[in-house]
């Protein structure tokens, strides 16, 4: 009686014959998720009477592809579509979320989102007014709107693709139309993106499209150098800059930068594509017994098996295709099993397993091309300039803390801060610039500058008091720096106590925890109202960089303080809405 009552419960029951809908579900039960996307793009691009009727009805559609970003690769797959649908005759407005108001949602017919969660479940930086703004009630009546969304993420995250689910759910509550379900991409997204793309642009008029203006960035100049295409360049320095006891250091490396088409500028970050060390290269060779000689190739290049092992794969964190492969090549039946299980059970798998753990614990020999291509690609990271490519144009500086994790029973290191910090002068490391345009220098070039940092967040702020001193700028500017210890952590205390005398530093605030167990960043500035409330009323610049939670307390404390204790609400409103607060939190 169960089974009959589902059946009359089922919509599909009433439009397929019984063993026509068992054939069904029987062929869907065994596509993978990228084959489901590929099917449902097929299905709903079929000429013969089966497309929606507005999606062939409308011929002069608003189609609008937005991106949330941090890094630069949700624009660039916007960008990358966007290009996609002009060759097939479909005029689209690519803008940023940061650069869309919600009202102007209405404009549109169509909304393609491409959208990144930002560290553990955060938006993008850039788009937290307008993704604020989307989840606020009531919300607009978005029911004109038609809607997909590819979500980026890392599945070692608790919450992966948290930002992109929650557009997506969100859009469907103010009744917008899903034309396809959202699609969920790891760190290894070019795949899962492409196909995504394939599918949403087949749903989309390509006849008559209009398009309408939206306030958006230019589309940035072609650099020189990128992921894709870095520059090799020589460490001419590596220094310690904290304590010798200190568990986690904190280094200050000089990078030899020759090339004028290498451009940053201060407040911008570098991407370094940093190497696995040779003790887990070695590691993973010796489980697998590969040998690493043999020939593998990668995209599109032939280079040997260590060489892609260390340079390019992720030899920490294992994916779900890993998992996938992994479980064939050991014929490990509790792997087996665990793909049958939900994939948040999968993700809670993986994020207590590294690479090496799964293949010690189930021994497997795989093909060497198939171990390259189940792995996650080795991601860059991105540290701040600690230097003014105008005072320095042939020195890049990085300033750069060990990052140490507890990981089951042991102590685990960060790939990227440990190569860095065991690199030695002479050695050449891989580099592109990242622009990150919202944490410059303002335009008027006397506007104060508040300057709060924690630990390494330290670095674009040196960067700044350099390029105030070979533009000739005037801005008022006051530091204030937390870390542990006064006499073992007053990163580059020299250069700010230079500055402080050349008239560069007007003011230098400091807080160390260890000697100031209760003091934080917000006290050196509550001790101090008369200072902060004229400097920003007289248009200064908050920034903020470094630990996002104490940062984040700290201008959460600012903001009650002006508006709770001071009453001075519209002061705080007037940064937001001028853009005059700076956050580059990690």
């Amino acid at each position: 009686m169960a089974l009959e009552s589902d059946m009359q419960s089922n919509p599909a029951s009433q439009l397929f014959a019984d063993d026509l809908w068992n054939e069904i579900s029987t062929i869907v039960s065994r596509l993978d998720s990228n084959q489901a996307l590929w099917l449902s793009g097929y299905l709903a691009g079929r000429p013969a009477g089966s497309v929606p009727a507005k999606t062939l009805e409308n011929k002069s559609a608003r189609i609008l592809i937005a991106y949330g970003s941090e890094t630069g690769n949700s624009e660039k797959l916007a960008r990358q579509m966007g290009s996609r649908a002009a060759k097939q005759g479909i005029s689209a407005q690519i803008a940023s979320l940061a650069d869309i108001r919600l009202r102007q949602l209405a404009k549109f017919q169509y909304l393609l989102v491409i959208c990144s969660t930002h560290g553990d479940g955060d938006p993008p930086e850039p788009i937290t007014a307008f993704f604020n703004s989307l989840m606020q009630d009531p919300g607009p009546d978005l029911q004109q709107l038609n809607y997909a969304v590819l979500a980026l993420g890392d599945s070692s995250y608790e919450h992966f693709c948290k930002t992109g689910r929650q557009i997506d759910e969100r859009l469907a509550q103010l009744k917008a139309t899903r034309i396809v379900a959202r699609t969920e991409c790891d760190v290894d997204f070019a795949e899962p993106a492409r196909q995504w793309m394939d599918v949403v642009l087949n749903c989309l008029p390509s006849e008559g499209s209009t398009s309408v203006a939206v306030e958006s960035r230019a589309e940035p100049t072609q650099q020189a150098y990128s992921k894709q295409q870095p520059l090799m360049a020589e460490v001419i320095e590596n220094l310690r800059l904290s304590s010798d006891k200190r568990g986690d250091p904190i280094h200050h490396l000089a990078i030899a930068l020759d090339d004028e088409n290498f451009t940053v500028a201060a407040g911008d970050a570098v991407g370094v594509l940093a190497e696995n060390p040779p003790a887990l290269v070695a590691a993973v060779l010796d489980a697998t017994k590969l040998s690493g000689e043999q020939p593998v190739t990668l995209d599109g290049q032939a280079m040997p098996l260590v060489q892609a092992l260390r340079e390019a794969r992720d030899l920490t964190i294992p994916g779900q295709r890993f998992l996938e492969t992994w479980a064939e090549v050991a014929k490990a039946d509790v792997l087996k099993e665990l793909l049958a299980t939900e994939s948040k059970q999968q993700r809670e798998f993986l994020r207590t397993h590294q690479v090496l753990d799964l293949i010690s614990q189930h021994r497997g020999t795989p093909d060497a091309q198939m171990l390259v291509d189940s792995l996650r690609p080795l991601q860059p990271r991105l540290y701040d300039v600690a230097s003014s490519p105008n005072l320095m144009s042939d020195e890049l500086h990085l300033t750069v803390q060990q990052y140490r994790y507890p990981f089951r029973n042991r102590i685990e290191r960060g790939i990227a801060s440990d190569f860095l910090l065991n690199i030695s002068p002479g050695e050449s490391l891989r580099i592109y610039p990242h622009a990150n345009h919202r944490f410059r220098l303002p335009e008027a070039q006397d506007a104060p500058l508040i300057l709060i940092a924690e630990g390494t967040g330290i670095a674009p702020f040196r960067s700044f008091i350099q390029e105030i001193k070979a533009a000739g700028h005037t801005h008022p500017a006051w530091l204030i720096f937390a870390e542990q210890s006064f006499e073992e952590d007053f990163l580059y205390q020299l250069d700010f106590q230079q500055a402080h005398a050349d008239g560069l530093l007007q003011h230098v605030d400091t807080v160390f925890y260890q000697d100031e167990p209760h003091s934080t960043l917000a006290t050196r500035l509550m001790e101090q109202p008369e200072r902060l409330v004229s400097w920003l009323e007289e248009g200064g610049h908050l920034y903020l960089c470094g630990n996002r939670e104490r940062l984040t307390e700290c201008e959460n404390a600012i903001r009650f303080w002006l508006e709770g204790v001071l009453h001075k609400k519209a002061l705080w409103e007037g940064l937001n809405t001028e853009k005059r607060i700076h956050r580059n939190l990690y």
